[in-house]
């Protein structure tokens, strides 16, 4: 992460906490950051230099014309810096400042069937209590690590599957001599 996308997502961070519209900002920020991922043709205009800084700022004004005016501004001064094509990185820095502020921490349950939703909160109290923060889980399903469960905390990977357990095994089997 390059030090002038740092000092944009701090700005940002900054205007907003200051403001009181960090959450306003953040799920508006966040939903321009989605669309640049889904729709390639506004990812290509956001990264585009044949565009003029006026068109791209019309094309902004048009997408955040219900937007807080300071995120407005800021995807303003963005286009005047020539600094568009940093959007996602822009957003991922303030994400992370955002999560870090709010004390949240997400977390993925990958497991072989769908979980209760009892066994979604115990995992979350646990989670919760072992990293002091708000935590919020998800669960996605893979048949193919057969049982248990891997989980994902921020950066660290837990993994507790059976098919992790069993590959480990036949490994071990492999090491076997037999004389």
């Amino acid at each position: 992460m390059s030090l002038a996308v740092k000092k944009y997502s701090k700005a940002l961070f900054e205007i907003a906490e200051a403001e009181n519209c960090l959450d306003e900002i953040y799920e508006q920020f966040r939903a321009v950051n989605e669309q640049i991922i889904a729709d390639k043709d506004f990812a290509k205009i956001v990264d585009t230099k044949i565009l003029t800084a006026r068109e791209k700022k019309d094309v902004f004004e048009k997408i955040l014309a219900e937007a807080n005016p300071y995120l407005l501004n800021f995807f303003r001064v963005l286009v005047d810096n020539d600094r568009t094509e940093e959007l996602r990185e822009i957003f991922a820095a303030f994400e992370e400042d955002y999560k870090d502020y709010k004390n949240i921490l997400e977390a993925t349950a990958v497991t072989a069937i769908a979980l209760t939703p009892g066994e979604l909160e115990d995992i979350k109290q646990t989670l919760s209590k072992k990293y002091s923060k708000t935590v919020y889980l998800d669960n996605k399903v893979d048949e193919s690590i057969i049982g248990g469960m891997i989980l994902y905390v921020g950066n660290t990977m837990l993994d507790a599957s059976i098919r992790t357990k069993m590959n480990g095994l036949r490994d071990q089997m492999k090491q076997i001599k037999i004389s």
